[in-house]
């Protein structure tokens, strides 16, 4: 799937390129071949990019660069135990926060009326000039 959407994207982009005037010699003086190195240049910052967040996600990430490419490692280790921990902590935190919006939304809805009162008022005061 994230080859495919890379391939779309960089395709797209490859496609809505300018080619200048005169093309280039790097591209064979040849417009397709031009947008062709493009969406290859594009396909593949994008594709790496696209990996490093996922592997990132994993807690993995490129460790080493040799000659059959780069290679991925795990970079952060975490236990099993932790990772239960920390799905507590932020459950925790996601409680906290919506019991705080909670009683934002309610203190709105009390100033939301109270400025009705007042708004009320004035109207009454203003009628009795």
């Amino acid at each position: 799937m994230l080859v495919l959407a890379d391939l779309i994207g960089s395709a797209y982009l490859a496609a809505s390129a300018r080619v200048p005037n005169p093309v280039p010699d790097f591209a064979l003086q040849a417009a397709s071949v031009y947008r062709l190195e493009i969406g290859a240049a594009c396909f593949v910052v994008i594709y790496l990019a696209a990996m490093a967040f996922f592997l990132a996600l994993d807690g993995r990430g490129f460790a080493e660069l040799g000659t059959r490419g780069l290679k991925a490692q795990q970079v952060v280790k975490t236990s099993n135990d932790e990772q239960k921990m920390t799905l507590a902590w932020q459950m925790k935190i996601q409680q906290d926060l919506e019991h705080r919006l909670d009683r934002i939304d309610t203190d709105l809805e009390n100033t939301s009326e109270s400025l009705d009162a007042q708004e009320e008022r004035l109207q009454f005061l203003e009628r009795r000039r």
